[in-house]
C-alpha cells in the first residue's frame, strides 16, 4: 500500500501545481489589464460587438468591385497590447466564389494583404502587430473584394464572414495563422442573410441592386352597362376614359386596308386624266366656233 500512496500523493502534487500555474497566469493577465477591447462604426459609440454588419451583403458586389469600411478599435484596458484580427465564422456555397472573394484589414501602421474566404480553416489571421495603448483608438480598414469570375462561375453563390479583434501580450507571429481566439470582440463583416432578400442575380452569381418604385397597374372595374362608358374627369391627371370589363383597345390590331392605297392612287390619276381630256375637248370646241 505504501508505493500506491506515494504515487497518489505525487499525482495530487502535480495537479495542484497545474492549478496554481493556471491561476497565476490568469492573475498575471488580469493584472496587466490587456485584452479589454471595444468596437465602433463611427468612432463615437463603442461596444463589445460591432453594431449590425460592416457590409450588408456580397450581393452588392460584381466581379472586379470592392467595398471598404472603417472599424474603430479602442483599448479599454489599463495596458497596451498587440492587435490581432482574425477572419472566422466563414461559410460559402461555392468554392470558386469563395476563392474570388477576399478580405483585407489594414491599420495605420500595418498594411494588410488580401485573404480568400476559402483559406479560413476554420479561421485565418488577416492582420496583427499593431500596438494599441490603454485608452487609444485605432481605425482598422476592412476591404471586401470580388475577383474576376468568367462565364457562369459562381452564379447564385452566397458567403458570410466575421472578424474577431483581440489584444494580448503575445508576440506577433508566434501563433499559427489559423489559430482561433476564444475571446475578443466580433464584427460581422458579411451577414449570412442579406438585408435585401429576393434580390435578382446576374450571370456572374452576384445580385443586382435594384432601386426605384414598382409600377402598379390597376385592374379595370367592370361597367354595369355593356356600352362604352363616358369619360371621367380627373383633377390630377386630366381626362381619362374608362371602359367596360373585357374591353381592349389595341390600335396595332386595327384593320386599315393598306393594300387599297394603290387603288386609290390609280383612281385619282384616272379621274385627273379624264378631267384634263374633257377640258381639252371644250377648249378645241370653243376654238372651232370662233
Amino acid at each position: 500500500m505504501w508505493p500506491l500512496t506515494r504515487r497518489a500523493s505525487g499525482a495530487g502534487v502535480i495537479a495542484l501545481a497545474v492549478i496554481v500555474a493556471l491561476l497565476s497566469a490568469s492573475s498575471a493577465s488580469a493584472a496587466t489589464g490587456v485584452g479589454d477591447i471595444e468596437l465602433s462604426a463611427d468612432g463615437v459609440s463603442f461596444a463589445s460587438t460591432y453594431p449590425g454588419a460592416v457590409f450588408d451583403s456580397v450581393a452588392l458586389l460584381s466581379p472586379g468591385d470592392s467595398q471598404t469600411e472603417t472599424i474603430y478599435v479602442r483599448n479599454t484596458g489599463t495596458a497596451a497590447g498587440y492587435l490581432r484580427v482574425t477572419m472566422r465564422d466563414v461559410s460559402f456555397s461555392d468554392t470558386t466564389y469563395a476563392d474570388a472573394l477576399t478580405v483585407t484589414t489594414s491599420a495605420p501602421s500595418s498594411a494588410g494583404s488580401s485573404h480568400s474566404l476559402s483559406a479560413a480553416a476554420p479561421c485565418l489571421v488577416t492582420n496583427e502587430g499593431t500596438v494599441i495603448a490603454a485608452g487609444q483608438t485605432v481605425p482598422v480598414t476592412a476591404t471586401l473584394d470580388l475577383g474576376e469570375l468568367t462565364g457562369l462561375r459562381g452564379q447564385g453563390a452566397t458567403a458570410s464572414v466575421s472578424l474577431r479583434f483581440t489584444l494580448s501580450e503575445t508576440t506577433p507571429g508566434s501563433l499559427p495563422a489559423t489559430q482561433c481566439a476564444s475571446s475578443g470582440s466580433t464584427a460581422v463583416l458579411v451577414p449570412a442573410s442579406p438585408s435585401a432578400p429576393n434580390t435578382p442575380s446576374s450571370l456572374d452569381g452576384t445580385a443586382v441592386a435594384v432601386s426605384g418604385t414598382a409600377l402598379t397597374v390597376p385592374t379595370p372595374s367592370p361597367s354595369p352597362s355593356p356600352a362604352l362608358a363616358g369619360p371621367e374627369v380627373d383633377s390630377a391627371n386630366g381626362l381619362t376614359p374608362t371602359f367596360p370589363s373585357g374591353f381592349t383597345l389595341d390600335p396595332n390590331s386595327w384593320r386599315l386596308y393598306q393594300e387599297y392605297l394603290v387603288l386609290i392612287l390609280f383612281l385619282a390619276a384616272l379621274v385627273g386624266a379624264g378631267i384634263s381630256w374633257i377640258v381639252g375637248l371644250r377648249t378645241r370646241k370653243d376654238a372651232d366656233d370662233v
